[in-house]
Protein backbone atom coordinates (compact mmCIF):
# COMPACT_ATOMS: atom_id res chain seq x y z
CA UNK A 1 0.00 0.00 0.00
CA UNK A 2 1.40 3.58 -1.06
CA UNK A 3 1.90 5.39 1.49
CA UNK A 4 1.41 9.33 1.86
CA UNK A 5 0.65 12.20 3.38
CA UNK A 6 -2.36 14.85 2.97
CA UNK A 7 -2.74 18.13 4.22
CA UNK A 8 -5.01 18.00 7.37
CA UNK A 9 -7.40 21.25 6.13
CA UNK A 10 -7.57 19.02 2.15
CA UNK A 11 -9.33 16.16 3.38
CA UNK A 12 -9.60 13.85 0.95
CA UNK A 13 -13.04 13.67 0.92
CA UNK A 14 -13.67 17.14 0.32
CA UNK A 15 -11.61 16.41 -3.18
CA UNK A 16 -14.16 13.53 -4.12
CA UNK A 17 -17.36 15.53 -2.94
CA UNK A 18 -15.62 18.63 -4.48
CA UNK A 19 -17.34 20.69 -7.14
CA UNK A 20 -17.91 19.36 -9.87
CA UNK A 21 -16.78 22.02 -12.65
CA UNK A 22 -13.50 23.42 -12.21
CA UNK A 23 -12.72 26.84 -13.73
CA UNK A 24 -14.92 29.12 -11.55
CA UNK A 25 -13.98 31.56 -8.67
CA UNK A 26 -15.44 29.12 -6.37
CA UNK A 27 -13.27 26.56 -7.49
CA UNK A 28 -9.92 27.80 -6.88
CA UNK A 29 -9.44 26.60 -3.41
CA UNK A 30 -10.38 22.82 -4.71
CA UNK A 31 -8.33 23.12 -7.89
CA UNK A 32 -4.98 23.81 -5.45
CA UNK A 33 -6.24 21.42 -3.67
CA UNK A 34 -6.11 18.98 -6.15
CA UNK A 35 -3.07 20.01 -7.21
CA UNK A 36 -0.98 19.62 -3.93
CA UNK A 37 -2.57 15.98 -3.75
CA UNK A 38 -1.21 15.48 -7.16
CA UNK A 39 2.04 16.29 -6.48
CA UNK A 40 2.35 14.43 -3.41
CA UNK A 41 0.46 11.38 -5.56
CA UNK A 42 3.19 11.93 -8.41
CA UNK A 43 6.21 11.54 -5.87
CA UNK A 44 4.59 7.99 -4.86
CA UNK A 45 3.44 6.78 -7.94
CA UNK A 46 6.59 7.57 -10.58
CA UNK A 47 7.65 3.92 -11.01
CA UNK A 48 4.27 2.41 -10.31
CA UNK A 49 2.11 0.75 -13.58
CA UNK A 50 -1.18 0.70 -13.76
CA UNK A 51 -3.16 -2.62 -12.68
CA UNK A 52 -5.83 -2.44 -14.68
CA UNK A 53 -4.05 -1.29 -18.40
CA UNK A 54 -6.45 -0.39 -21.32
CA UNK A 55 -6.88 1.56 -23.98
CA UNK A 56 -9.79 3.67 -24.03
CA UNK A 57 -9.53 7.03 -26.24
CA UNK A 58 -11.42 9.48 -23.85
CA UNK A 59 -11.81 10.30 -20.34
CA UNK A 60 -13.36 6.81 -18.64
CA UNK A 61 -16.49 7.53 -17.24
CA UNK A 62 -17.11 8.03 -14.01
CA UNK A 63 -19.91 6.71 -11.97
CA UNK A 64 -21.52 9.53 -9.80
CA UNK A 65 -21.54 8.11 -6.18
CA UNK A 66 -25.19 10.12 -5.72
CA UNK A 67 -27.40 8.87 -8.35
CA UNK A 68 -25.75 6.49 -10.19
CA UNK A 69 -25.23 8.13 -13.51
CA UNK A 70 -22.67 8.16 -15.46
CA UNK A 71 -20.47 11.76 -16.65
CA UNK A 72 -17.18 12.02 -18.79
CA UNK A 73 -16.53 11.24 -22.43
CA UNK A 74 -14.29 14.70 -23.18
CA UNK A 75 -12.80 14.31 -26.44
CA UNK A 76 -9.98 16.12 -25.38
CA UNK A 77 -8.52 13.34 -23.40
CA UNK A 78 -5.00 12.77 -24.59
CA UNK A 79 -5.22 8.78 -23.69
CA UNK A 80 -3.71 9.48 -20.38
CA UNK A 81 -5.15 6.21 -19.23
CA UNK A 82 -2.47 3.92 -21.69
CA UNK A 83 0.29 6.26 -19.42
CA UNK A 84 1.72 5.03 -16.38
CA UNK A 85 0.70 6.48 -13.03
CA UNK A 86 3.05 9.46 -12.96
CA UNK A 87 2.09 10.51 -16.79
CA UNK A 88 -1.04 9.88 -15.50
CA UNK A 89 -1.37 12.26 -13.08
CA UNK A 90 1.16 14.97 -13.88
CA UNK A 91 -1.51 15.26 -17.48
CA UNK A 92 -4.47 15.18 -15.16
CA UNK A 93 -3.17 18.18 -13.30
CA UNK A 94 -1.76 20.38 -16.41
CA UNK A 95 -5.80 19.23 -17.25
CA UNK A 96 -7.29 21.84 -14.60
CA UNK A 97 -6.52 24.65 -16.72
CA UNK A 98 -6.84 23.48 -20.12
CA UNK A 99 -8.04 25.71 -21.86
CA UNK A 100 -10.01 23.53 -24.30
CA UNK A 101 -13.50 24.40 -24.10
CA UNK A 102 -14.11 21.38 -21.94
CA UNK A 103 -14.52 21.43 -18.07
CA UNK A 104 -12.48 19.10 -16.05
CA UNK A 105 -12.45 17.77 -12.91
CA UNK A 106 -9.93 15.59 -11.37
CA UNK A 107 -11.82 13.21 -9.99
CA UNK A 108 -13.19 11.93 -13.66
CA UNK A 109 -9.56 12.41 -14.50
CA UNK A 110 -8.40 9.90 -11.93
CA UNK A 111 -10.84 7.52 -12.41
CA UNK A 112 -10.04 4.63 -13.55
CA UNK A 113 -6.52 5.12 -11.97
CA UNK A 114 -6.42 1.83 -10.01
CA UNK A 115 -3.62 3.37 -7.82
CA UNK A 116 -5.77 6.21 -6.97
CA UNK A 117 -8.93 4.54 -6.56
CA UNK A 118 -7.21 1.88 -3.67
CA UNK A 119 -6.50 5.29 -1.70
CA UNK A 120 -9.47 6.78 -1.94
CA UNK A 121 -11.85 4.00 -0.67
Amino acid sequence: MLSFVVDARLPVKSIIRGPDCVGKSDDIAYNKGVERLIDILVDETKNVKHENYNDYSYVHSYPNRDNGSVIGGATCDRQLWKLDCWSCLVTAKNKLNDNCGHTHDARIELADCSIWYKMIR
